[in-house]
């Protein structure tokens, strides 16, 4: 009689435990969402009807939560970023990220990888989360390789592309909002 007793407090305590676990789980959720709300997209200058970027939470602690909103990918945006992370000559690496993507128009090429600059390695398209990623990889990849002079040179001597007329194709591209 006793080993019954026990057994049915030890069910009745696993219950609880899960219960409460789950209990305090959705709780969690429940304040997670609610913070982002309060806190969020509208501080950021976002409305639900004009969302179009991706938000992931960069930060979950008991403390502040962070969202890091990806701009929509255009030609404005990428500048900006380019100009944030003081990519040097931003003119041409936008031209290279737009040649590169077809003017971000592309479904099955770099771009399918957030890599609008068409980076590879082993003959595959190095994959990054969103292209903010790509840029900041962008600003690495120059700064170990670029010491100074003519960008167009320098694009051409590393190898940057294969085709023999990418300098040309990067020079015809024109940035009207520049």
């Amino acid at each position: 009689m006793r080993k019954t007793a026990k057994r049915k407090i030890n069910r009745k305590e696993e219950f609880s435990s899960n219960d409460l676990a789950m209990r305090l789980l959705r709780k969690k959720i429940s304040k997670i969402r609610r913070s982002i709300f309060v806190m969020g997209l509208l501080s950021l200058g976002l409305t639900v009807s004009s969302f179009n970027a991706s938000v992931k939470i960069s930060a979950i602690s008991a403390g502040p939560i962070f969202v890091d909103a990806v701009p929509e990918l255009t030609p404005e945006n990428v500048y900006a970023q380019l100009e944030k992370f003081e990519i040097r000559h931003p003119e041409i690496v936008l031209r290279q990220s737009i040649l590169e993507t077809g003017w971000y128009g592309c479904k099955y090429c770099s771009l399918e990888h957030n890599n609008i600059f068409g980076f590879r390695y082993k003959k595959k398209y190095l994959e990054f989360n969103n292209w903010v990623e790509a840029v900041k990889y962008y600003k690495k990849w120059q700064d170990k390789r670029y010491k100074g002079g003519d960008y167009y040179t320098f694009l051409k001597k590393v190898g940057y592309a294969t085709s023999k007329t990418y300098i040309s194709k990067l020079k015809s591209i024109k940035l009207d909002f520049l």
